[in-house]
């Protein structure tokens, strides 16, 4: 019997594992499925169940998108609690109040995960609900005992009298809280108090890894159901052109497996908006026993492609598009502070003066598990099993598709192999929902990955114009920014764009706001619409942005022969948290110390300020390169971050590797390029990925702060490409203004 990619992955790891470890090794908590059958529990609150024997499982309802929150949030209840870690399980929750959330620019309370969030939007929720579950056990164990709640204390799911040196644990005191109410303001611990827990600012590990290395983790692509049939999606060549005929039906129908062909629609973000009223089919449906049936037959396709008039775009017509917006000079202004424009046009012709032209390009997500949903649609209700990123947002996506109301959708969610902001958009289960009304059994979609990549919503490129008036010191007098492009808010929230006068705030990201002290600043924005489809990744506008914004700094200090480190250090003088993380970093770096021969230095500061000032996190990143001829290697990166409290340090160190790494991926591969109205690119082999051997090692400092927690997810992302570019200038003597920077100095 042939083994299934899944079960030769747990086989090989528990063989494996076996030789390096004993198996269970170590006490930590433990995820518990969605779908698992629980043991006999009681509720709390929304966030906590405990059972008679004393098992505690914490509800997170931000799902685990590899950002670690499963253990993060959970150790937040549980250190509040007082439970005992060895002893707790986490599971997925949703489809309450509790879990819905107003961040990111979104337009109403909905449960999901985006914007480096999750924690700052429920540290104090579950903190809350941590103090009330040991608050309601203190009363109990009160009541039970006849004494003064005040004299007693809890430890590890346990309420203790050390005056009468008694215990009872929590699971044994269930039935005394069922005649109490929680308390609204219960005590919450002071920090003395929480790190007797030794919970909070510990490197606990954290609770997904084991089943992610033993293969036990439940992935969207894994789900199997009775009776599933899968379905492959056929989409044509461009973006916005339609399905004519399909000219061999009868044969793809007779092909082993095929149930059932169904024409269907790919729903463009103008759709999902409801600013482009065209849904006219542009997809097929290949529907049948096996995946590899459906994509076989998938491929084998003739269909008649109707393009349509939006498709007559390029990569060539986008940048001339972009260009002529920026020479037209028409821009909203974001920002005005002093008179730039009249210092640039005093000082243009002079040695003072300074300007450059940056450019990015539009990227897809490619997330590594492709895009899939699995649903089962029945005549009152649906159920839906997968990775989705917003779980209230498939519910209502879906509930209206069938005239049903969103609480008749029942949503299982599974891990998310890499989403990076992609799978919070429900197009998967969307078309796995029309088959399985149309068959009437369950199924599940997969995308093949060049329809991943070639029928995505992307993340756009820009152009940007920055010119500068420096002062005899060599500091910047005046800075003037001009960024046109594809805004994500124009698409998707246009009412913010509104609000801000036609501004979008997504393309100036940590430009318009900057902390820079600059005393004649201008940031300008042009908005040029193109016909596709956007979607946030993981970055946001900030990526395109910050590159241009430090690049153009580190550029201002050559031009002004000051170290670049000094000279931000100096420009931040208003800014002393930043100050900080950047001497930290800088001073871990070695940054005074003459390097090797042929090893040269970039520099990039962020200060992250999220959608609505949800969060301010500073960041600060000092990149080593090693030129080898035509060749080069970045070989050290290290990465100063005050994101407020530390919960758990190895979850900040992994946040900020993986963007690193994932941002060098952008830096180096990410490019999709257009032509008549489609994306060329269709997998890996030319939508590079950063390769393992390519990964530079990484310093992460981790500065203390009295904050509270601030967002750490993807504020890496966005100084690795500057910092990278400020390296490369200083190897080859000229500027890198484009993105993706070049993998070879000769291929330039």
């Amino acid at each position: 019997m042939a083994l299934t990619r899944r079960e030769l992955l747990k086989y090989g790891a528990a063989g494996t594992l076996s030789l390096l470890l004993p198996i269970g090794i170590g006490a930590r908590a433990a995820v518990v499925s969605q779908a698992a059958t629980p043991p006999e529990l009681n509720e709390i609150n929304d966030w906590i169940w405990v059972s008679p024997d004393n098992q505690v499982v914490i509800g997170v309802s931000q799902c685990e998108v590899g950002q670690g929150i499963y253990t993060g949030l959970a150790s937040v209840v549980a250190a509040e609690m007082d439970a005992d870690w060895e002893q707790v399980s986490v599971r997925f929750v949703t489809g309450r109040d509790a879990y819905r959330q107003s961040s990111g620019g979104e337009p109403f309370p909905q449960q999901f995960v985006a914007a480096s969030t999750s924690m700052t939007q429920f540290w104090e929720r579950t903190r809350l609900a941590g103090a009330q579950a040991r608050d309601l056990f203190i009363r109990a164990a009160a009541r039970y005992w006849q004494v003064d709640a005040a004299t007693l204390r809890t430890h590890k799911a346990e309420v203790l009298d050390d005056a009468h040196r008694r215990r009872v644990t929590y699971g044994q005191l269930i039935p005394l809280t069922r005649e109490l109410t929680l308390n609204p303001r219960p005590h919450l611990k002071n920090r003395s108090e929480e790190q007797q827990t030794g919970m909070i600012g510990t490197a606990l590990s954290r609770v997904d890894t084991p089943e992610k290395v033993d293969g036990s983790a439940l992935f969207g692509i894994d789900i199997a159901l009775p009776e599933m049939l899968t379905a492959v999606p056929w989409m044509g060549p461009s973006l916005n052109g339609k399905v004519g005929a399909l000219r061999n039906e009868t044969e793809i129908r007779a092909m082993p497996g095929v149930v059932d062909l169904i024409i269907s629609r790919h729903w463009s973000t103008m759709n999902m908006v409801k600013r482009d009223p065209d849904l006219s089919p542009n997809t097929v449906l290949v529907v049948a026993k096996s995946f590899w049936q459906a994509k076989k037959a998938a491929e084998k396709l003739d269909v008649a492609w109707i393009y349509s008039e939006k498709d007559n775009f390029s990569s060539q017509t986008l940048n001339e598009d972009n260009q002529r917006a920026l020479n037209r000079n028409q821009p909203i202004i974001a920002t005005d502070r002093g008179d730039a424009p009249g210092a640039i046009a005093a000082a243009r012709a002079s040695a003072c003066y300074h300007e450059a032209r940056y450019q990015t390009e539009y990227v897809t997500h490619a997330t590594l598990e492709p895009c899939n949903g699995t649903c089962l649609v029945e005549s009152d209700r649906i159920t839906v099993w997968g990775p989705f990123q917003g779980q209230d947002l498939t519910r209502i996506v879906l509930a209206k598709m069938f005239g049903l109301k969103p609480e008749d959708v029942t949503l299982n969610n599974t891990l998310l192999g890499g989403s990076y902001g992609r799978k919070y958009l429900p197009d998967a289960v969307m078309h796995a929902a029309t088959a399985s009304k149309a068959t009437g059994k369950p199924v599940k979609v997969i995308y093949p990955r060049a329809i991943d990549i070639r029928h995505g919503y992307y993340r756009p490129g820009e152009l940007a114009h920055y010119q500068a008036v420096l002062k005899p010191d060599g500091y910047p007098q005046a800075l003037r920014a001009h960024c046109v492009g594809h805004g994500l808010f124009a698409q998707l929230h246009q009412h913010r764009v509104e609000e801000l006068g036609g501004w979008d705030e997504t393309m100036v990201e940590c430009l318009y706001n900057t902390r820079y002290s600059i005393p004649e600043l201008r940031v300008e924005n042009t908005l040029v619409p193109q016909p596709i489809s956007l979607s946030f990744l993981r970055g946001v506008g900030s990526v395109a942005s910050l590159f241009c914004l430090e690049s153009f700094i580190s550029e201002l200090s050559d031009k002004a022969g000051i170290d670049e480190y000094q000279y931000r250090y100096n420009l931040l003088h208003e800014a002393p948290e930043m100050q900080r993380v950047l001497k930290a970093t800088a001073d871990a770096a070695n940054w005074s110390t003459p390097l090797p021969d042929n090893h040269y230095r970039g520099l990039a500061v962020n200060i992250w300020v999220a959608r609505d000032e949800a969060f301010v996190s500073y960041v600060a990143l000092a990149l080593e390169i090693a030129v080898n001829g035509s060749d080069y290697q970045v070989t050290r990166a290290v990465c100063g971050i005050d994101c407020g409290k530390v919960i758990n340090p190895n979850l900040i160190r992994c946040n900020i590797e993986g963007g690193i790494g994932f941002a060098l991926t952008g830096a180096w591969y990410s490019h999709l390029h257009f032509e008549q109205g489609g994306v060329v690119e269709s997998n890996f082999d030319d939508y590079g990925l950063l390769q393992l051997h390519e990964m530079p090692e990484i310093e992460v400092v981790i500065l203390e702060s009295d904050r509270p927690p601030q967002g750490c997810g993807e504020v890496s992302t966005a100084v690795v490409a500057p910092a990278l570019a400020s390296a490369l200038r200083k190897a080859t003597g000229r500027p890198w203004r484009e993105l993706p920077l070049p993998r070879r100095l000769s291929s330039t």
